[in-house]
């Protein structure tokens, strides 16, 4: 009787492993789109295509970037969650994709009809000031402000920009005021800065380098919670007890709603297994680049609270898209 007991069970795990087996889906069965919703050469675009050879190298199919540009990010957002939710067409999106809600009509819900895989990386962004400037640290540039009002501007690359977003959260916290002057894109915001036409922005700090390297624009403070290894000596807002609603300038995979967990935590498993690899570290380093990783729901959670955060900003300063 024991005998057959043994061969019973051995029968059903074998059975119950065949049916995980068949309903654990193939994956990937042909070439992989990734839209990237901005045009090629910009940070999105970079990491997309750096995460894309590396995951066709170790799952052995291609992976691919396509840009879909239009209504900042949204366009190519929604031609990749609308995709079939097989795991064959994924979405590669910056923060932006948290702020867009509460600036314009979305054609999808960011929330409902994603499946977050994973955060890539955190871009480094920094609060720049004109060299000239009669201030040098975050405290500083506060009391200048409130003893000085009006007299301070900032630049953007443009209205309802993530920078935008962030300083006006920034100038709300410490009941400062600030004039904001965009601009159309980062480089016309930093030249305008260099040359004193504005006194502050909180550019990626790969952008402002130069800058500083002529000593044309002065770093006041890292904005995230972590300092940078090529800035030893600058500060993180938060060491100077400045709150920061920003959570960083990320740039996240997601999938269509759908996608069976089975892929998303496939995707997940081998990104992380990238991002800890020491020469995609060191190829994203120079770039200012922090690889981050971590599970899926922890990527959930963060986009829903800088949905809700950004949200709050961009209500409360009456922040309208361009």
């Amino acid at each position: 009787m024991k005998f057959l007991s043994s061969i019973a069970v051995a029968t059903a795990l074998l059975t119950s492993s065949s049916a995980f087996a068949q309903s654990a889906p193939a994956y990937p069965t042909k070439p992989v789109k990734i839209i990237v919703p901005f045009a090629p050469g910009g940070p999105t675009d970079y990491i997309a295509r750096l995460v894309a050879e590396k995951l066709g190298a170790r799952l052995g199919q291609s992976f691919y970037v396509e840009n879909r540009l239009g209504a900042g990010g949204v366009v190519g957002a929604d031609a990749a969650l609308r995709s079939p939710p097989d795991g064959h067409t994924l979405l590669v999106a910056s923060v932006s994709y948290a702020v867009n809600p509460a600036l314009m009509k979305m054609t999808f819900d960011p929330v409902k009809d994603a499946e977050p895989v994973v955060n890539l990386v955190l871009g480094t962004t920094v609060f720049a000031a004109n060299a000239n400037a009669p201030f040098n640290t975050l405290p500083e540039l506060i009391a200048y402000a409130k003893a000085n009002p009006d007299k301070l501007s900032y630049s953007t690359q443009g209205v309802g920009s993530v920078t935008h977003v962030a300083t006006e959260a920034f100038l709300a916290d410490q009941k400062i005021q600030i004039t904001h002057i965009p601009y159309k894109g980062i480089g016309p915001a930093l030249t305008a800065l260099a040359a004193g036409e504005v006194q502050l922005s909180l550019p990626d700090y790969g952008a402002a380098q130069a800058l500083v390297t002529a000593g044309k624009v002065k770093v006041l403070a890292v904005a995230g919670n972590k300092r940078v290894s090529q800035l030893p000596n600058v500060p993180t807002a938060p060491e100077t007890g400045i709150k920061m609603v920003s959570s960083g300038s990320w740039q996240g995979m997601f999938a269509p709603k759908g996608t069976p967990k089975a892929i998303v935590d496939k995707l997940n498993q081998e990104i992380n297994e990238i991002l800890k690899s020491k020469d995609v570290v060191d190829t994203l380093t120079p770039r200012y680049a922090v690889p981050v990783g971590g599970t899926s729901a922890e990527f959930a959670d963060q986009v829903k609270s800088d949905i809700q955060r950004y949200g709050d900003v961009v209500r409360s300063a009456n922040i309208k898209a361009e």
